[in-house]
């Protein structure tokens, strides 16, 4: 069995390093027979999609199955959150690939009781969107009912997701349209497609490279909208 094994540090973690976590992962290996296909290694925070450059190797290689299990060392070296989290797992499993903590055994996509644990991790995730959407929807009707801060009323026009939030997925999706749309949908609970993060920014006179290229609070949106 080939094994990728991922190990993470934050940029905050002055006194710990990738090596310890690695070296761990590299003597499990051995012990279980594994071949180690690739080792990846991130220096930056868990919400930091751009700075996790390592990641995002590792989930291409698995989407093209050149490992079977994803190794690391717990499991939030991997995550920011349940959701992002069950989302995840979700994915490796639709790529035959399966996921282990060394830390935390019971996380183990591999054996039948780490399927069990995922898949109250995956209802505790769905629950958890459902109340983000629910506030969400909440505030949007009450902004329909009542109107905007600066008074004007809100039609049918699709302002579900504040520009900002879009500006930020496409930030942390490298300017990637559908993984926007996953994005928001991890943190807000709302779907949305490809197409609508595309003609949001649209509707802004932005481009790409505009969001791409400067913090979010240069990007305000255009006077009157969210």
């Amino acid at each position: 069995m080939k094994a990728g094994l991922y190990a993470r540090v934050s940029t905050a973690d002055k006194d710990q390093n990738t090596e310890v976590q690695l070296s761990k992962l590299r003597d499990y290996c051995q012990e279980m027979g594994w071949i180690v296909y690739r080792e990846y290694v991130d220096e930056a925070s868990a919400a930091d999609f751009l700075g996790r450059v390592g990641w995002k190797h590792l989930m291409k290689d698995a989407a093209l199955h050149k490992f079977d299990v994803l190794l690391v060392w717990k499991i939030d070296r991997a995550f920011r959150s349940v959701i992002h989290a069950a989302n995840t797992l979700s994915m490796l499993r639709g790529y035959r690939v399966g996921f282990r903590s060394y830390m935390e055994p019971s996380i183990d996509t591999t054996t039948p009781h780490g399927e069990f644990i995922f898949n109250i991790m995956a209802a505790v995730a769905a629950l958890e969107r459902q109340t983000i959407s629910q506030r969400v929807r909440a505030g949007m009707d009450y902004a329909k009912r009542h109107g905007t801060k600066s008074g004007n009323k809100i039609g049918r026009k699709r302002y579900d997701v504040p520009f900002a939030i879009v500006c930020k997925a496409l930030q942390a999706c490298c300017g990637n349209y559908s993984a926007a749309a996953r994005w928001i949908f991890e943190e807000t609970g709302i779907k949305v497609s490809p197409g609508f993060v595309q003609t949001r920014v649209q509707r802004e006179d932005k481009t790409l490279e505009d969001i791409l290229g400067q913090p979010l609070q240069s990007l305000a949106p255009k006077s009157g909208q969210k």
